[in-house]
C-alpha cells in the first residue's frame, strides 16, 4: 500500500457550518485546524510508504488522529469512532460529514511504522517546527527535564515462573511453525507442565521441591535448544523470537558445572558493581572476575541485562528511593523536556524513553544531542540532582554549548567532619597541593580513579594531622590517620566548589524554583493521558506512546492557553498588580 492523498487545504463548507453551530466556542481539535492549519502534511511522511501500489489512507491524517487520540486518552476503537461521529474531529481533519472513516486496526499499523528507526522523534520534531513557525514556541530560553517511571504491560514473575513461562511460550511458537518436528521431542507429560500459563500458586511448595521443578524445566529447555540447533532441524526455528528469548533466559538463570551438570544460579550479589570489576583490590592487587554474571560465583546478572519476563524481553527491573520511600517497578523510564519561559505555555519538545535501570544522568547526552538537532541554541537546561554533576555540567557546556543548571551533591561525609569541608582547603593547581585552614600543605597529589572516572588523591601527613588541635573535627577519625581528600580535575572541581556555595543562597533557590514545574507535567501526562502504564510491549512502541502523549499534551495546553479569539502574543490572563510588584522585587 502506497501513501494516500492528503486531507486537502479547504474544509468542506457544510462541515464548517455544522461544527461551528454545535461547538461555537471551539474545541482542542478545532483549535489545531484554526491556528496551525494542517499540523502534519503528506511531505512529512514521504519515506514511510512505497511510491507504487494501491493508494491508502493519508499518513498525515493518521498522525493527526493519533495525536488527538492521546490528547483525550482514547483507545483505538474510540478514536476511530470519533473520526466517524464527532464534528470537531471532522473539522480538524477536513472531512465531509458523510465520510465513513476507517477501521480501528489502521491505527495499530500506523504505530508499527512509526516505531521504526527515529520516526517517532521526527514526528515530534515536525510538531515543534510548526509551533515555532506559528510563533507559539521559542528555540531560545530555558528548558527543564524530569523523568518518571513507566510500568510495562506485564505482571511480575518470580524466577520459577519466569523459566517455566519462557519455555511455554517457546513451545507454543514452535508448535505453530513446526508441529510435526516438535511432536518427536516432547511427551504427554509436557502438557501438564506447560499446557497453560504458569502461575505462582501452581508451582511446587518448599525449597527442595521448587529446586527440583526448576531443574526439570531447565533440562527440558536444554533439550529444545539443542534440538533447534541440530543440522536436521529447520533453520528458521532457531531464529524465532521466543526461542531467542529462551536461549538468553537459560544463560542468565542456569549454568553447568565442571561435570556438565545443570545448576540453578544464585541471587544477585549486592557487593558486585560494574565499576569495581577492573579495580585492583587494596590488599591483594588483583581484580575481580570479568563477565556478567561473574562466572566464579554463578549468580544471575545485573538488572540492566536480566530478562524478567518473556512477554516483554526489553522491560527491566529497577528501584529508586523517593520521599515516600522505596519504589520498585518493571518497565521503562520516560524523560520529558519542556520549555519553561516566563511568557507563553510550556511545550514538551523532546521525549526520551530508556530502560528502567538506566539512571537519569546516562540519558543526558542523548537529550542534549536531540535538542541541538531540533535547533535549540544557547539554552539554559534546568534539571534535578539526578542529571547534574560537575562532569555533566562541564561536558554540556564544552560539547553542546548548553548551560546545565542544577544542584551539586553535598559531601556525603560532611556529618563525620563537622569542622572543615573540602571547600575550606586552598588548592594550588600549579604545585598540585592542598593547604588546610590551619596552614598545613599536603604533598603533591596522585592520580586515582573514582567509579571509573579520573580523580586526584590528596593525603595529608599523618604526623601533621595528629598534632593538629582540630583533628577530630577535620578527619573524623580517632586512630590518628591524616585527612584524605579526593579532588576532581580542575574544571570540574571549580564547578563543584562554585555550585556548592551558590546553592545555599536565596538567589539561587529562586532561580531553581522553576524546576518544580516538572512535577506538574509528570502529573498531567500520567493522570490525564495515561503515561504511567504501557499500552504496548517493547521499547520502540513504548517510545511511540510517550511521543504521542507529549504531542497530545501540547495540543491541550496550547488550546487552553490561546482560546479562540486570542493571538499568540496575547496572554488570556493578565497578571495582577501584586504579581507585577513581586516580579519587580525578584529582578
Amino acid at each position: 500500500m502506497s501513501m494516500g492523498l492528503g486531507s486537502g487545504l479547504v474544509i468542506p463548507p457544510l462541515t464548517v457550518r455544522m461544527a461551528r453551530a454545535s461547538n461555537p466556542r471551539g474545541t482542542a481539535a478545532m483549535w489545531v485546524r484554526d491556528r496551525l492549519d494542517e499540523l502534519f502534511t503528506v511531505e512529512d511522511f514521504v519515506d514511510w510508504y512505497p511510491a507504487d501500489g494501491r493508494r491508502g489512507l493519508s499518513p498525515a491524517r493518521l498522525a493527526m488522529v493519533s495525536v488527538l487520540q492521546y490528547a483525550e486518552d482514547l483507545t483505538d476503537r474510540q478514536a476511530a469512532e470519533a473520526v466517524r461521529c464527532r464534528l470537531d474531529w471532522k473539522y480538524c481533519l477536513g472531512l465531509e460529514l458523510d465520510d465513513p472513516g476507517f477501521d480501528y486496526s489502521v491505527l495499530s499499523e500506523f504505530r508499527d511504522r512509526m516505531a521504526e528507526g527515529d520516526r517517532a522523534d521526527r514526528l515530534l520534531a515536525v510538531m515543534v517546527d510548526r509551533l515555532a513557525a506559528a510563533g507559539l514556541l521559542k528555540r531560545r530560553g530555558r528548558l527543564r527535564t524530569d523523568s518518571t517511571h513507566v510500568l510495562a504491560a506485564v505482571r511480575r514473575l518470580n524466577r520459577g515462573e519466569l523459566v517455566a513461562e519462557t519455555l511455554r511460550l517457546a513451545l507454543e511458537e514452535l508448535a505453530e511453525y513446526a508441529e510435526d518436528w516438535l511432536a518427536g521431542l516432547i511427551t504427554p507429560q509436557w502438557g501438564d507442565r506447560y499446557g497453560r500459563p504458569v502461575r505462582y500458586d501452581r508451582l511446587p511448595r518448599g525449597g527442595e521441591a521448587l529446586l527440583a521443578y526448576v531443574l526439570q524445566v531447565g533440562a527440558d529447555g536444554i533439550r529444545i535448544l539443542r534440538a533447534v540447533h541440530r543440522a536436521e532441524a529447520p533453520p528458521k526455528l532457531r531464529h524465532l523470537p521466543a526461542v531467542q528469548v529462551l536461549r538468553q533466559v537459560w544463560v542468565q538463570q542456569y549454568w553447568c558445572d565442571e561435570d556438565g551438570q545443570l545448576r540453578w544460579r544464585g541471587p544477585k550479589s549486592t557487593r558486585d558493581r560494574a565499576s569495581r570489576r577492573k579495580m585492583e583490590q587494596r590488599n591483594t592487587g588483583r581484580t575481580s572476575a570479568d563477565g556478567r554474571p561473574d562466572p566464579a560465583t554463578a549468580r544471575v546478572p545485573w538488572s540492566s541485562i536480566e530478562i524478567v519476563t518473556p512477554h516483554d524481553p526489553e522491560a527491566r527491573y529497577s528501584h529508586k528511593i523517593t520521599a515516600a520511600g522505596k519504589r520498585d517497578w518493571i518497565g521503562y523510564r520516560d524523560h520529558q523536556t519542556e520549555t519553561c519561559d516566563d511568557t507563553g505555555p510550556n511545550v514538551i519538545v523532546q521525549v526520551v524513553t530508556r530502560p528502567a535501570p538506566e539512571q537519569d544522568i546516562d540519558a543526558l547526552e542523548r537529550i542534549h544531542q536531540g535538542l541541538i538537532v531540533q535547533g535549540f541554541r544557547l539554552v539554559e537546561h534546568v534539571v534535578d540532582g539526578g542529571y547534574s554533576t560537575p562532569d555533566s555540567i562541564h561536558r554540556a557546556a564544552e560539547t553542546w554549548g548548553i548551560t546545565l543548571f542544577g544542584p551539586a551533591r553535598d559531601d556525603p561525609l560532611a556529618g563525620q567532619r563537622p569542622g572543615f569541608s573540602k571547600e575550606d582547603f586552598q588548592v594550588d593547581w600549579q604545585a598540585r597541593t592542598l593547604t588546610c585552614p590551619n596552614g598545613v600543605t599536603s604533598p603533591p597529589w596522585k592520580p586515582a580513579l573514582g567509579d571509573g572516572h579520573p580523580r586526584l588523591s590528596v593525603l595529608f601527613p599523618r604526623k601533621a594531622c595528629r598534632e593538629c588541635a582540630d583533628r577530630l573535627q577535620c578527619t573524623g577519625n580517632a586512630d590518628g590517620k591524616g585527612r584524605h581528600i579526593f579532588l576532581l580535575p580542575q574544571p570540574q572541581q571549580e564547578i563543584q566548589t562554585r555550585i556548592r556555595h551558590e546553592q545555599n543562597t536565596d538567589h539561587w533557590r529562586r532561580r531553581y524554583a522553576i524546576r518544580a514545574g516538572c512535577e506538574a507535567t509528570v502529573s498531567e501526562t500520567v493522570h490525564a493521558h495515561g503515561l504511567r502504564n504501557c499500552r504496548y510491549r517493547g521499547l520502540a512502541k513504548t517510545h511511540v506512546q510517550h511521543v504521542l502523549t507529549a504531542a497530545g499534551t501540547n495540543i491541550i495546553r496550547l488550546s487552553e492557553y490561546f482560546p479562540p479569539g486570542t493571538t499568540s502574543g496575547q496572554s488570556p490572563r493578565s497578571k495582577s498588580r501584586l504579581q507585577q510588584l513581586c516580579r519587580k522585587l525578584t529582578t
